[in-house]
């Protein structure tokens, strides 16, 4: 599938990896700096990132980084529990693309560059096809040459403040589907504060994080059955990981 994507789109990509790798030395103080400005904290850290570091380490090739959705910052937060400042530097190749919904910023040229800087491959959800089509293959050119994908499965913030089990996004799906040597790392996190969903978590909330590997079931048949029962296992497990935050 990577090799439907032109030359030109992947000069373009390699580029901005490129120039991310460089930036990094700024973007991640930068990104440090601000969680220490609204006091967030995330308990047991140190053993999340220790066992996070032990699974990249198991597996060299590429990762899908599933996680509920409830704030705008989530996957900022997330990487944030997931590498040491010093990781973010060292292990960059390992430090998950983000694909923000490209209406949330492009009036805003500061978040244009740091989306940009921090690497992030923009979707038009209900854009056109072709618009999709690209950026599902950088993803896929990203996996297959080990690099990181983070995904929200139910595709928006929920409504509901809980795991959304019924509109959800096929979207994690086409990946699981079109690539082989791929991992799947599910994530549950939420803030003692986080009753809905909103813009950005309560100033000085604390997270609570789980992290599983998770292999889905074998799915036979269609393209577009096996990609609906993969992002199904996906959401249920989401579910799951919900119910052990709750039951505690």
């Amino acid at each position: 599938m990577d090799k439907i994507m032109d030359r030109k789109s992947k000069i373009f990509l390699n580029l901005q990896n490129f120039i991310g790798r460089i930036t990094v030395l700024v973007v991640a103080p930068l990104y440090f700096f601000v969680s220490r400005i609204f006091f967030y904290r995330v308990r047991d850290l140190k053993e999340i990132r220790r066992r996070c570091a032990a699974e990249f380490a198991r597996h060299k090739g590429g990762w899908i980084i599933c996680s509920n959705h409830l704030t705008m910052i989530d996957s900022f937060i997330l990487s944030y529990a997931i590498f040491s400042l010093g990781q973010h530097i060292i292990n960059y190749k390992k430090v998950p693309w983000n694909l923000p919904e490209r209406n949330n910023y492009k009036d805003n040229i500061f978040l244009t560059i740091l989306c940009y800087l921090s690497k992030c491959i923009p979707v038009n959800r209900g854009g056109s096809r072709e618009k999709m089509k690209e950026s599902m293959e950088k993803c896929i050119y990203l996996l297959n040459n080990g690099g990181t994908i983070m995904i929200f499965p139910e595709g928006k913030r929920s409504r509901t403040g809980r795991v959304d089990k019924e509109g959800y996004s096929y979207g994690v799906g086409r990946f699981i589907k079109k690539i082989e040597n791929c991992k799947i790392m599910c994530m549950y996190l939420r803030g003692d504060k986080q009753d809905n969903y909103s813009a950005i978590p309560a100033w000085g909330d604390k997270f609570s994080m789980q992290m599983e590997v998770f292999t889905p079931k074998l799915i036979e048949g269609s393209e577009l059955r096996a990609q609906r029962e993969y992002a199904t296992q996906i959401i249920d497990k989401l579910a799951q990981m919900e119910e052990n935050y709750f039951a505690l």
